[in-house]
């Protein structure tokens, strides 16, 4: 039956129907695991819930909640066009809704993958390893449910995807739908610099940050006219608190949230940088990946440190840069492209 899907719906650019059935496999066995621990508890109805859909579309919700709009107007979607089976709980609903987002994050990590490392087919397969730090960050160590975790994620990839591609018009559209989403889309920007790092005081450059920054400046200013409720915040000063949470926490449970973000990826990292492997590569692929550092140091300022929910938004810069650094190894099953070697800037 495989081969016969893949004869009727052939294509040299994207994995066959067998990768895209492995894809949705893996993402209902997360998505499954994710509605046991939160879904099935969520209360999507009050304004000061962390998973107020309901609250949201009616305008009721705190802020910054209030603002995260994409997702109770895509679950509103869903839900109006299975109106049909009156008896679709709303939970099953928001986990179909899950599963799509995740089965969406493998195969745009898959296209991500296409610019850094040759081979189709390895690629196919080495999307799913993105599993391994969701698995970490949702799941295992999460202690808290956003019903936009998995769409903060998702967005970030095709972000990604769009800059390093250099498919900046899109990147603009993924961009609008990311300010409907969470605030961490404005990352974003400084991942789009770092690429072009080279060309700053170019007007392409320059044109597009602008319009990015207008379209997140504007749309939040919007929005805060037209939920005018004071309840809530957007923003918090977080320093001092993050700063005692060193006194505060328990010994093992900082060793842990240390060594365990990421599932331990970041570790990688480290050595990548500390034993100057790095120096391989030197391109704006690799400095993009360094949007992570002012990402990290806003979430002690700015967020709750040991929420690991909260550095989701960098789990494919750190996957990415883990991976280059396994490229590096003599005979390694990775294959980088030439792009990753260029030292010269591109055109």
């Amino acid at each position: 039956m495989i081969k016969y899907l893949n004869k009727k719906f052939p294509n040299d650019n994207y994995p066959s129907v067998l990768i895209h059935i492995y894809y949705f496999m893996i993402s209902l066995t997360l998505c499954y695991l994710y509605y046991h621990k939160f879904i099935a508890k969520a209360d999507f109805y009050s304004p000061t819930s962390s998973g107020a859909i309901y609250a949201v579309l009616s305008g009721e919700a705190i802020k910054p909640i209030q603002f995260r709009i994409l997702i109770p107007i895509i679950f509103k979607v869903v839900q109006t066009v299975l109106f049909i089976f009156k008896t679709i709980p709303d939970k099953a609903i928001f986990f179909f809704i899950t599963i799509m987002l995740c089965y969406m994050i493998l195969f745009s990590f898959y296209m991500l993958l296409g610019e850094y490392f040759k081979g189709k087919a390895m690629n196919c397969w080495l999307a799913s390893v993105i599993i391994y730090p969701m698995i970490w960050n949702f799941v295992i160590m999460n202690g808290q449910f956003f019903y936009m975790d998995f769409s903060i994620l998702l967005i970030i990839i095709l972000g990604f995807y769009a800059i390093v591609s250099e498919k900046y018009n899109w990147l603009l559209v993924i961009f609008f739908l990311g300010v409907l989403n969470h605030p961490s889309v404005g990352y974003l920007i400084p991942a789009f610099l770092l690429y072009n790092y080279r060309k700053l005081f170019k007007i392409r450059t320059i044109i597009y940050t602008v319009i990015m920054s207008i379209i997140y400046i504007g749309i939040y200013k919007l929005m805060d006219a037209y939920f005018p409720s004071t309840e809530g915040y957007f923003v918090i000063y977080n320093l001092p608190r993050n700063l005692s949470m060193i006194h505060v926490l328990p010994f093992h449970i900082i060793l842990r949230d240390l060594l365990f973000n990421f599932g331990g990826l970041h570790i990688f990292v480290l050595v990548f940088f500390i034993a100057g492997t790095w120096k391989k590569y030197r391109s704006p692929l690799l400095y993009i990946n360094l949007v992570a550092v002012p990402y990290v140091l806003s979430v002690l300022i700015n967020f709750s440190i040991e929420e690991i929910r909260n550095y989701i938004t960098i789990i494919p810069f750190v996957l990415i840069l883990t991976l280059m650094f396994l490229s590096s190894f003599e005979n390694s099953f990775l294959k980088p492209v030439e792009r990753l070697f260029d030292r010269n800037g591109y055109n």
